[in-house]
């Protein structure tokens, strides 16, 4: 897992290469990934991006962040569907961009991508999409690393019975959950191959079950472990399942007590505000005054 930054950082090249001259714009989860693993807004900013902005934007705020440049990079952590969809269409509808990109898993609704862009820019205007390689990761560490675009993926409540022959596979999965699932594999399937993996799979729960017969199923998948040359076991784990003990994540240490005890950064779903005012003189008892931004666990190296 030494690769672990290396993938990261790789997953964020397409994005520098095209931000010069750009305002850019990414998602939550897209985000959460650039400000672990990317370098932060600055190396986007250092790479030339006018600005940094984020989807979906405010009510209102599209056509003013669009006429910052006529050029625009779409970032999302998904595919560009649903809610993704609407947000990078706002934008472009405003008439003011005439050449962008965009980085994405999977395919778009309705057609492909570049089609859907020139649509909503309008006659004259250039598109361009990238479906990328590595997904984006957040690496707590150099061998730890998360998904946040996956955060939202939980087993649906009261399902069928587990295991056995009556056990439903993925076209019983509620459709919003059986296009995260889909969107999943194509993230794994992407991150084992960027590391030369062949996988052997084992899953504990029902939802797990599914997505590892998904991987161990799906065509790419396939030719990927063919061209592999290392193993590897990759364990899946309902993530109601780690309220029982046996699968329990949680431990009396000093991260826990911090990530469980300090509020959120908004927006991030895996790091918290550390309160800096207490470390200089610029003491004042109005708690809405906020001259200092708040420190984070993430730093850049």
């Amino acid at each position: 897992m030494a690769a672990l930054p290396r993938l990261c950082r790789q997953a964020w090249e397409p994005v520098l290469a095209r931000a010069r001259g750009a305002v850019v714009f990414l998602d939550a989860a897209a985000a959460e990934a650039l400000h672990w693993g990317g370098g932060g807004a600055g190396e986007l900013l250092a790479a030339g991006a006018l600005a940094v902005k984020p989807l979906p934007l405010p009510e209102g705020a599209a056509a003013a962040a669009a006429a910052a440049s006529p050029r625009a990079v779409f970032v999302l952590s998904g595919p560009l569907r649903g809610w993704a969809a609407a947000a990078v269409r706002a934008v472009l509808e405003t008439g003011s961009v005439r050449c962008c990109a965009l980085l994405c898993a999977g395919e778009a609704e309705g057609g492909e991508p570049e089609e859907s862009l020139r649509r909503w820019m309008g006659p004259g205007g250039r598109a361009e999409a990238v479906l990328r390689g590595a997904p984006l990761l957040v690496p707590l560490t150099a061998e730890l690393g998360l998904l946040p675009a996956s955060a939202g993926i939980v087993p649906p409540a009261g399902g069928p019975r587990q295991g056995g022959p009556g056990e439903p596979g993925l076209g019983a999965l509620p459709g919003e959950l059986r296009a995260a699932v889909r969107v999943l594999v194509g993230e794994l399937d992407a991150l084992l191959g960027a590391m030369g993996l062949r996988e052997e799979c084992f899953a504990l729960g029902s939802l797990s079950r599914v997505l590892a017969a998904e991987l161990a199923s799906c065509a790419p998948a396939r030719n990927r472990r063919r061209m592999a040359t290392h193993r590897a076991a990759v364990v899946f784990v309902d993530r109601t399942l780690d309220l029982a003990g046996a699968v329990g994540h949680h431990g009396d240490n000093l991260a826990e007590k911090i990530l469980s005890v300090l509020p959120k950064l908004p927006g991030h779903k895996t790091d918290v505000m550390v309160n800096m005012v207490e470390l200089t003189a610029l003491q004042t008892p109005d708690e809405a005054c906020s001259i200092i931004a708040p420190g984070c666990l993430a730093q850049p190296k």
